[in-house]
């Protein structure tokens, strides 16, 4: 069986019992307060914690109820544990060896923060392995989005329509004005919107979910994030690629997509006529022309040293390396855990860039486990979903490297918005392709 292909085989899975659906309510709670919920302040450790902050205590306590269903992703556990876990030690021999501008228990937070997101990530693979059919799984993605992610779908087209961006370079979110971080939220129902296109069979259906996938995708350019704009290209390109790379496999150019490009032609074609024959649309959609965020045709490329990001990444790399030389060991263990609110010397400055971020923190050792921790997600993960009968491939190969540009400009596995929802959406992905259902697929055959 094809892996792009939904199989016609006709199961009759067992109904879900009452855990199942006391997963997906709990699982819904979690991802909307990853969205919507605000800081719980806007100074010190406050503007770490949020709604779900306060409810991850119970998360642990049911990911530890049904720990006997992770068996398949324990290597990925343990990967990230051991670097989370270098990265704490390191934090404690730095920290009391004398680094101690900023309180361990500061220092600590970036690490309790990526410990929670792998609570996530197996929450999430236990909640999606639980389904006993692509129904269910469909089900699963549909009501995350819509509860979830669809309000602020309408939020944004408020402000287009009332020509108001209000976030910081572009549109906002509810309770979020930051670029990175709505950017991020967009971007996570980009991929959502194409996940369910992927599943669904029926082509009216599909076509539906498509022109919402590029709703979000027009909506995470107009944030005015690059890194978020940067990730949404990324995402977009291993689609192409892997759609292109299928059709050349099946030696022809099916009708499905001869009749996407059609109707998608003709929706342009018939939009920029409506646009051009009404005075008052055309000077409403001029006003919103001149109000779309900007910032990515003001990076100097002959001159790149001069951006923001790039003198703060030399500025940090160079205080780091002044440490170094004063204790030549820095150079393989890093500064641990919240190394640069040590180098800075207060809470919560960032070296905009996860990869920054990692060597300061892990030096060279910690960096080698790093690449090895998400090298192992990456093996695992393609390796699940590619033998699964699902449609996913594609949109988790487009997720993770997505991530990984965006993390050339962001910390984004700190933060609780970009940080939470990549977790979130491995685990789901992983999760479905692991599902009762796959394996159920796999005896019927």
């Amino acid at each position: 069986m094809n892996q792009y292909e939904l199989s016609s085989t006709k199961l009759y899975p067992k109904k879900q019992n009452v855990s199942y659906y006391l997963l997906w309510i709990w699982g819904l709670i979690i991802i909307g307060s990853l969205v919507m919920s605000p800081r719980l302040g806007d100074n010190g450790l406050l503007r770490y914690i949020r709604i779900d902050d306060v409810l991850f205590p119970l998360t642990i306590i049911v990911t530890l109820i049904f720990i006997s269903c992770i068996f398949p992703i324990q290597k990925i556990i343990f990967t990230f544990s051991l670097l989370y876990i270098f990265n704490s030690i390191t934090l404690l021999i730095t920290h009391y060896s004398g680094l101690n501008t900023v309180g361990i228990v500061e220092k600590f937070l970036p690490t309790c923060k990526n410990i929670q997101y792998l609570i996530y990530f197996c929450f999430f693979f236990i909640l999606a392995s639980k389904s006993n059919s692509i129904k269910q799984i469909k089900f699963l993605f549909i009501t995350i989005y819509i509860l979830c992610f669809s309000y602020n779908l309408f939020y944004a087209l408020s402000q287009v329509i009332t020509l108001k961006f209000t976030g910081y370079y572009g549109l906002e979110i509810i309770n979020e004005r930051s670029p990175a971080l709505t950017g991020a939220v967009f971007h996570i129902a980009t991929i959502l919107c194409n996940v369910l296109a992927q599943l669904e069979r029926k082509y009216e259906v599909k076509i539906f979910w498509f022109f919402f996938t590029f709703l979000h995708a027009v909506l995470t350019i107009l944030t005015g994030s690059r890194g978020a704009i940067i990730a949404l290209l990324t995402y977009f390109a291993f689609i192409t690629i892997s759609n292109l790379f299928s059709t050349i496999l099946l030696k022809k150019v099916s009708q499905y997509y001869i009749k996407t490009l059609l109707i998608f032609s003709s929706i342009l074609v018939g939009s920029l006529l409506i646009i051009s024959l009404t005075p008052s649309l055309n000077n409403q959609i001029e006003s919103l022309l001149t109000l779309l965020p900007n910032r990515g045709f003001q990076i100097n490329l002959v001159n790149l040293g001069n951006e923001a990001r790039v003198d703060n990444w030399s500025n940090t790399l160079s205080l780091y390396f002044d440490n170094v030389n004063q204790f030549p060991l820095l150079a393989l263990s890093g500064l641990g855990s919240g190394g640069i609110y040590e180098i800075f010397g207060r809470l919560l400055n960032a070296a905009d860039s996860q990869y920054v971020y990692t060597v300061i923190t892990g030096g060279i050792i910690g960096s080698f486990l790093y690449i090895n921790a998400f090298v192992q997600l990456y093996q695992f993960g393609k390796k699940k979903i590619s033998r699964s009968t699902l449609p996913l491939l594609p949109n988790f190969l487009g997720l993770f490297w997505s991530f990984m540009a965006f993390s050339i400009s962001q910390e984004v596995f700190h933060l609780s918005k970009p940080g939470g929802l990549f977790w979130t959406m491995c685990g789901l992905l992983i999760g479905s392709a692991c599902s009762n259902f796959n394996k159920n697929k796999y005896n019927s055959n």
